[in-house]
């Protein structure tokens, strides 16, 4: 009722909105379940809206749309084209589950303000970003994180209308500009431009070549975190102080220059003259050891060992993302039951890096025994492990109530050895069993000279044409049964296959060019082997 209402007055009103001033109350958004969807309805001011990754069950006035967490596409609200200038755009947005919001809000595909949340159920006010942009344009509401930002229920869009009159350029460029590198990522940190006119924002210009040319007024640049091409820009709102680029290829080096700005869209006027603040770093030289994401519903070649009660390591796909991976617990049949089960790496060869790191996210809920992360370099990849030596390892784990963390950087880099595994070790008694959900293991390391990949055996495989494009072929040294993964430089898996003949082809044309990593394992050695492939 309270929408046919507010839609009513908005006829009403339609007069005075004609004049640069208009309302989205979602009256026709067409979702109301707790399933993500893509697709359209028409605004009150009578455009197409889009949206992707939306659910409608959780609600400000109903009927609110609710972008998703981790999803693919990234979870976002769209409007159609809107006439007569955007001076500010407010609206109400609400944190529906644990995971706080992080949402950017997009004029014209520019970057004009950002929203958090740390409180569930809590309703907000942006409060009035200042736009500033004249003639046609669109909004997007889009969450600032593909993975981690929390799903964001937004409602009553208002955006007044643009008043006139740009302000001047910013008076001075930001200062500390830096370049840190990471294993695949590279992170930028400056401090604010001060001055008698602030920026409202930075464009920051990324490139594999020394060569980056100033921006030029009247035409903004739009985001583009993806160096695979050489060069990518992002637009970072004043305050913020920090971005970073991930995906990065190993032992690259990328150039940097930050230029503040004031406005937007045609307006939009950056500070060029005098220099550029400007930086470079190199990625270091890392590669992906190991990695499983459980986007195949499968433990490929990780090892599940359970040695007490009836319960085991699984696959599970019902958390909030949509995306599998694995759980354990020991509560079954309405009751708590003891067990001991470990989920274990398969064999690493660490004499072929430095500096080995591991990475996960973690969850859990209920009374029970925290999970606990051990390695070894004398397990022999299939007896009992309580039968060889493990060293605890420290990671940051989940908070509870099945909230994801990040591990942190967990530094296993003190163990040496041909045959090294990392274990996660779950127990629970007949008083007390938690649940606890695991994702996203990746192990890194930094490749050492001369050491061109990761032998497991005198079967080493080759990789050709490399560099590739469209397809490529794998020749092996035997026919034993072969589990073969193509990996991002962040270890996602974006192909696999498997195989028992001397030769394999692999069709990678549907693949974006840049740096992967070929990993065969061996069924029979419970080995591995890694190589790198790069595809134009």
């Amino acid at each position: 009722m309270k929408k046919q209402l507010l839609a009513l007055i908005i006829f009403l009103l339609a007069g005075v909105w004609a004049f640069g001033q208009g309302n989205e109350p979602f009256t026709n958004f067409p979702e109301t379940s707790n399933a993500y969807h893509d697709g359209t309805f028409i605004g009150v001011d009578g455009s197409t809206w889009t949206y992707k990754q939306c659910r409608g069950d959780s609600v400000i006035v109903a009927p609110s749309p609710t972008m998703g967490k981790a999803r693919n596409p990234t979870g976002k609200v769209l409007s159609g084209t809107l006439h007569n200038g955007c001076g500010t755009v407010s609206f109400q947005y609400k944190q529906p589950f644990t995971t706080h919001v992080n949402l950017n809000v997009y004029v014209n595909g520019l970057l004009v303000g950002n929203v958090t949340s740390t409180t569930q159920g809590a309703l907000n006010n942006s409060g009035p970003i200042v736009v500033n942009a004249p003639g046609d344009f669109t909004l997007m509401f889009k969450q600032a994180d593909s993975t981690n930002s929390g799903q964001c229920t937004i409602d009553n869009v208002i955006w007044t209308a643009y008043s006139g009159g740009p302000v001047p350029e910013p008076t001075n460029y930001p200062t500390a500009f830096t370049a840190t590198p990471s294993p695949f990522n590279i992170n930028l940190t400056w401090s604010d431009a001060a001055g008698a006119q602030p920026p409202i924002a930075y464009l920051i210009l990324a490139s594999d070549q020394n060569n980056i040319t100033a921006p030029v007024d009247g035409t903004p640049v739009p985001d583009n975190a993806n160096l695979a091409s050489g060069h990518g820009a992002l637009n970072i709102l004043q305050g913020v102080q920090h971005a970073s680029f991930g995906s990065l290829p190993s032992n690259k080096t990328y150039y940097f220059k930050i230029y503040p700005y004031t406005n937007s869209g045609a307006l939009i006027n950056y500070k060029t003259d005098g220099t550029a603040p400007s930086a470079n770093a190199t990625t270091p030289a890392t590669v992906i050891i190991d990695s499983i994401h459980f986007t195949n519903k499968t433990f490929q070649n990780w090892i599940v060992k359970n040695i007490v009660g009836a319960q085991v390591w699984s696959i599970d796909s019902i958390h909030l993302t949509g995306n599998p991976f694995t759980s354990m617990s020991g509560y079954a049949n309405g009751a708590n039951n003891a067990n001991e089960d470990w989920l274990i790496s398969p064999s690493m060869n660490f004499n072929n890096y430095n500096n080995e790191a591991l990475t996960f996210v973690s969850a859990y809920k209920y009374t029970g025994n925290p999970l606990e992360l051990f390695i070894s370099n004398d397990y022999n990849g299939s007896g009992d492990p309580n039968d060889y030596t493990w060293t605890p390892l420290t990671a940051s784990w989940s908070t509870g109530n099945f909230v994801w963390a990040p591990s942190g950087t967990v530094n296993v880099s003190g163990t040496n050895g041909t045959h090294v595994y990392i274990g996660f070790k779950y127990t629970s008694d007949a008083t007390a069993s938690s649940t606890w959900e695991l994702d996203d293991i990746v192990i890194t390391g930094d490749l050492l000279a001369g050491v061109n990949d990761h032998k497991a055996n005198d079967n080493s495989f080759s990789v050709s044409p490399n560099p590739a494009s469209g397809k490529c072929s794998l020749v092996f040294g035997n026919s034993e049964q072969k589990e073969i993964k193509v990996l991002s430089v962040v270890g996602s898996v974006v192909m696999e296959t498997s195989t028992n003949q001397p030769e394999c082809s692999l069709n990678i044309s549907s693949l974006a060019g840049g740096i992967y990593f070929v990993q065969v394992y061996y069924a029979s050695s419970k080995t591995s082997e890694v190589k790198k492939l790069i595809i134009r």
